[in-house]
């Protein structure tokens, strides 16, 4: 799999390094050129959601390009790393916009802010629990829609005339509201986007909370069963690309 991993990364970094010139020179510009600070902060924080949009995307098109590539085919590597090796690709891609956006918050509170980084955190109403449960809620939603996009997208390719991308459309509608119904027929409908998340407006701003996004009353359940359907959709992945597929 680090060989497909690799091939992944020698193949994308002229577009990454690109990408993370572009994302620095903007913020930097922001800074320097933008008088309001609410203004820079909201382009600043659009300009992270882009570039994270733009390697989700990058992520998908990896793979779509992977599953019908002859030369991968010839790498003595198991199924599952053909599907893993994007996966990760996105993930450590991802990963390390979080660490930039990190080192920014950083560097924003300490020199512009003159504020230490507990002190950042306190006024900014800004737990640091919340807000790891809230990233690795956040970070499975992501790589559970991942996996039913690629399984659509491996449904598509085993189709060879024009009409495969429209079926893994379909594919991927069907997946969503079965399983939307599904957790709602099992769960009685506990998890609500409504108990997750609370942004209260008040006269100092706006505050964010999570109410424990993981280990919520429900959430577990609902969580073991997405497990267990990614579980299913990989295996589908596998076999598909391994039998159906064709470059």
């Amino acid at each position: 799999m680090m060989t497909l991993l690799k091939y992944d990364f020698r193949r994308s970094w002229n577009t990454l390094l690109a990408g993370l010139a572009i994302l620095i020179i903007v913020q930097l510009g922001l800074m320097i050129f933008v008088s309001s600070g609410i203004t820079a902060n909201v382009l600043g924080i659009m300009a992270y959601v882009g570039a994270g949009a733009a390697i989700y995307v990058k992520t998908i098109k990896t793979y779509a390009a992977n599953i019908r590539s002859y030369n991968r085919r010839l790498i003595p590597v198991t199924g599952m790393s053909h599907v893993l090796s994007p996966i990760i690709f996105g993930a450590l891609c991802g990963l390390g916009l979080l660490l930039l956006g990190f080192v920014h918050i950083c560097l924003y509170a300490t020199m512009k802010l003159k504020l230490s980084l507990p002190v950042f955190f306190d006024v900014t109403n800004l737990s640091i629990p919340e807000l790891m449960s809230t990233l690795f809620f956040a970070g499975w939603i992501v790589l559970f829609m991942t996996i039913m996009i690629f399984f659509s997208i491996s449904v598509a390719g085993t189709f060879r005339w024009k009409t495969g991308p429209w079926i893994g459309i379909v594919t991927f509608i069907v997946l969503i509201n079965l399983l939307s119904l599904l957790e709602n027929v099992i769960f009685s409908g506990k998890f609500s986007p409504n108990d997750l998340f609370q942004f209260t407006e008040e006269s100092t701003g706006i505050s964010f909370s999570a109410n424990g996004v993981i280990w919520a009353d429900g959430r577990w359940g609902t969580t073991v069963f997405e497990m267990a359907l990614a579980a299913l959709l990989v295996w589908g992945m596998i076999y598909m690309n391994t039998k159906k597929v064709e470059v």
